[in-house]
């Protein structure tokens, strides 16, 4: 993480659920050169900073629910901290420039991979 910090390569950083999450170009732009990654990212201002420090035809998809949906789920999930996943739901803005948005609650996995990769190969 360090060298990562010192040759300014960590395009996004976020500490949550005491863990750290880091997206680094050196890694994605491998990535990219070997296939169409996915990157996980739910802040705004993540997204921003991949596009803005990569490169590439991305493609913006926001998978979303309601938080009462989003509620049983983490119930489900039962990671115990699941006030903490409710306030990160409730701190995360929507994206509402995205290429696509997509309710998983509404639409099973397959059909809204299906539709990714519509989107994707229509690029």
């Amino acid at each position: 993480m360090e060298r990562l910090r010192s040759s300014g390569d960590i395009i996004w950083e976020n500490r949550r659920y005491e863990s750290l999450y880091v997206i680094d170009r050196p890694s994605l732009e491998s990535d990219l050169s070997r296939h169409f990654p996915v990157v996980h990212a739910g802040q705004l201002e993540a997204i921003k900073a991949i596009v803005d420090s990569v490169d590439a035809d991305w493609l913006i998809v926001y998978l979303w629910c309601s938080r009462r949906v989003a509620e049983r789920r983490i119930i489900e999930r039962g990671t115990g901290d699941v006030e903490a996943r409710l306030q990160a739901w409730d701190e995360t803005a929507p994206m509402v420039d995205a290429d696509l948005s997509i309710d998983t609650a509404v639409m099973q996995p397959s059909e809204a991979a299906a539709l990714i990769d519509r989107a994707a190969r229509s690029m």
